[in-house]
């Protein structure tokens, strides 16, 4: 008996020091000192370099950071990339996350401010860091942006009144989130009570809600907050916080950890510009007709025809008209009320004034399609959530299909002018987070992949001035990314609505200024004027000063509008000369021939025209200019 005891007691003795030595030259036991490592080791070891980036903005007590040798792990980021030594100064961005064992401490010093954030493998997206932080771990994501481009009462000192920033939170960022139609229409409910608090030096308005029926997304519960110093209006700080799961304590423990530091430095992120990939799938036709586009020097034109089709549209394409388009182009919504739209019109009209593959001489097809049902009024409901529930799934691919099924190139411009306020598919309408957007575009585009369209390009078109003004809403949180996108399209009109004889800004410089925004992102894709135009003057224009439509004549600023294009025509003809540089990369420009309407009289029932953009015998001299210009 004793001598089996004896061999027992040897065996577990030996069993013990293997598991010793296994232990210590197992990775996953050990802890580094490197930058960014995760401490799994139950001691951990501080990071020594830790030191040299110490100071009270990093300290957070309750998180456990008292000192540099609490930081368990460091992540060092200069210009928005990862870095392994930075110093903060005037030239250039710096910004750390600094882990205890629990937590992490984010310190942004070129845009003035901490906070700490739960876990402690937190990872930065910083790559648009002039306009964002993205911040992610596990099952959250927090998005943080500085924010001071409000226009709205701006007193004589350059600062901006209460009123003003009222306006602002009313007109640009709480008109949906505070709007319960808007929450029942796309089945988000609140899980917190609208609240103003103060915390701290800071006023802080709070949104929290969750988005029902939502196991498809990645994050459901979406908690926004507006920080700003209380009694101060001229700039706030804007946090999202999207969870999967209710993280509310890890939300109010973000804010009240909240701090502003001092500036140094200007923000900065690693995209300088976008990369054209074409899409390896294209058929042969597509690809030819993609090269013949990148390399042509002039600019391929064609109008949007008010009505779509019919007769006004014959006689735009005819020889009494402007001719035959090089481009035609048709708008298509994904439905209208509760029902999807029936997109086979939209076919039925390329096989009419379309068909053309670039060689053939007759014009290429552009299909402008938006994520509405109410085109654009902004009614409550917006297609992305449903989107993102994979619901509109085999809608998608029923329309995939009559675009493979057309078979010659399609110019695909989908939700143009995302960064305003007026589409059911922009920020305000998508929790003021442009991920969604990207997200129901890229869930669009893999759904087409996998139906095997062959002929489409893809056309990514903001507006050339964001709006609302804000570092969130920027054109560039919206675009897609490389993979996703093959063409820009550029959106700038000339209302020309005014009363007096003055020319309004030519083509050249307002092309100049919308191409100056664009070029350090996208120098390398050919670009699209996807709708312009300029005005000939309409029935009535809205007086501000009298808050009302007020008549006048139609037709007025005819000699303007055909000026305007004259100037226009001056820059297509001469693109590739020095000082049209701007015009270059500019390979079809569409005009958007149809007018705007709206009731002019005080309790009036008639819609009339408040913008003039029609091409019609009533521009008859314009109409013969963009006539011979189609004819060279």
């Amino acid at each position: 008996m004793k001598r089996h005891l004896a061999l027992l007691l040897t065996l577990l003795l030996l069993a013990s020091v293997l598991l010793t030595a296994c232990g210590e030259n197992n990775p996953a036991t050990t802890s580094s000192e490197g930058e960014g490592s995760e401490m799994t080791d139950e001691t951990p070891k501080p990071v020594e370099k830790a030191k040299n980036y110490w100071s009270d903005v990093c300290k957070d007590e309750s998180a456990g950071l008292s000192s540099a040798s609490d930081v368990y792990g460091l992540k060092i980021y200069e210009n928005g990339a990862e870095a392994e030594d930075a110093a903060a100064s005037d030239s250039n961005d710096v910004r750390l996350l600094l882990a205890s064992e629990n937590a992490t401490r984010f310190v942004n010093y070129a845009e003035g401010y901490a906070l700490t954030l739960p876990g402690n493998a937190v990872e930065a997206d910083l790559s648009l860091g002039g306009l964002r932080s993205v911040l992610k771990g596990e099952g959250w994501q927090v998005t943080l942006t500085y924010e001071n481009q409000n226009p709205y009462g701006k007193q004589q000192d350059g600062s901006i009144s209460k009123d003003g920033f009222d306006l602002y939170m009313e007109e640009w960022f709480e008109r949906q989130l505070i709007n319960t139609n808007y929450l029942t229409a796309n089945k988000i409910i609140r899980t917190r009570p609208l609240s103003e608090v103060v915390i701290g030096n800071f006023t802080v308005k709070e949104y929290c809600m969750q988005i029902n029926l939502a196991a498809k997304m990645d994050y459901q519960r979406y908690n926004l907050a507006v920080i700003r110093p209380t009694n101060t209006y001229n700039y706030f700080y804007f946090l999202l916080f999207k969870t999967e799961n209710n993280l509310l304590d890890e939300f109010d423990a973000m804010l009240t950890s909240f701090c502003e530091i001092e500036k140094k430095g200007k923000p900065t992120g690693t995209i300088k510009s976008y990369h054209l990939k074409e899409n390896p799938a294209w058929n042969a036709e597509t690809k030819a007709y993609f090269q013949k586009l990148v390399n042509q020097t002039n600019v391929g034109f064609g109008p949007f025809p008010e009505g779509h089709d019919g007769e006004y549209a014959d006689w735009l394409f005819s020889e009494e008209g402007i001719g035959k388009p090089d481009v035609y182009m048709t708008y298509q919504h994904m439905g209208w009320g509760s029902a999807d739209a029936d997109f086979s019109d939209s076919f039925v009209r390329a096989a009419k004034y379309a068909g053309g593959d670039g060689f053939n001489g007759k014009p290429i097809f552009n299909l402008t399609y938006q994520f509405t049902y109410s085109n654009n009024g902004l009614g409550g409901y917006t297609p992305v959530f449903d989107i993102l529930r994979t619901k509109k799934d085999d809608y998608f691919r029923s329309l995939a299909k009559a675009i493979k099924n057309y078979g010659h190139p399609v110019l695909f411009r989908l939700n143009n002018e995302m960064n305003t306020d007026w589409t059911d598919y922009c920020g305000m309408m998508t929790l003021m987070d442009p991920d969604n957007f990207v997200n129901s575009w890229r869930r669009m585009y893999d759904i087409f992949t996998e139906e095997g369209v062959d002929n489409c390009i893809w056309i990514f078109n903001p507006i050339s001035t964001s709006c609302p003004y804000s570092n969130w809403g920027d054109a560039m949180c919206y675009m897609p990314g490389e993979d996703y996108v093959q063409m820009l399209g550029l959106t700038n009109y000339q209302m020309n609505n005014g009363t007096t004889n003055a020319a309004p800004p030519s083509f050249k410089a307002m092309y100049t200024e919308t191409a100056s925004k664009m070029l350090p992102w996208f120098d390398e894709y050919p670009w699209i004027i996807g709708e312009f135009a300029c005005g000939a003057g309409s029935l009535g224009y809205y007086d501000w000063g009298k808050n009302a439509y007020v008549r006048t004549v139609q037709g007025r600023n005819a000699a303007l509008q055909t000026a305007w294009v004259r100037g226009m025509i001056d820059c297509f003809d001469n693109n590739q000369k020095d000082g049209y540089d701007f015009c270059k990369r500019i390979k079809v420009a569409i005009w958007f021939s149809a007018n705007d309407y709206a009731i002019i009289d005080a309790g009036g029932s008639e819609y009339e025209c408040i913008n003039y953009l029609k091409l019609d015998e009533g521009v008859s001299e314009t109409i013969a200019l963009l006539r011979d210009f189609m004819k060279k």
